[in-house]
């Protein structure tokens, strides 16, 4: 391998763990937001701030979607698989939180979320 070839290499693993970075950090900011939720469940705001944190979680999961079927993402393909997998599920999970607003429900969201930021940061440590 070329030394030009090497340097390029390099410089895609770095962008690939800064990409993982800025995801898990997104993701912890996301899930940070469903916990005041859960925290403050009887608060008379709930309602606004649910659909909020909602919105905000479900923008993030619809990202990592659309960078998985742009190819932005150089993971190994069963990574990215899984990641699919995982998207998915999290949307219909925030459609169960939208449709029956439950405490339980909302703590499989934050719980899938944080999981999943923990994994990326991880990976990116792995890079």
């Amino acid at each position: 391998m070329n030394p030009d070839d090497m340097i390029q290499q390099a410089q895609e693993r770095i962008l690939a763990a800064d990409t993982i970075m800025i995801g898990a950090e997104r993701l912890e900011g996301a899930s940070a937001l469903l916990m005041a939720v859960q925290r403050h469940w009887n608060a008379p705001d709930r309602e606004a701030r649910l659909a909020m944190a909602l919105e905000a979680n479900r923008e993030i999961w619809h990202d990592i979607q659309t960078a998985l079927a742009e190819g932005a993402l150089s993971l190994p393909l069963e990574v990215q698989q899984n990641l699919l997998i995982l998207s998915v599920y999290a949307d219909g999970k925030i459609c169960e939180c939208e449709a029956r607003p439950s405490s339980d429900a909302l703590g499989s969201l934050v719980a899938l979320t944080r999981t999943l930021a923990s994994s990326l940061r991880g990976w990116k440590e792995a890079a």
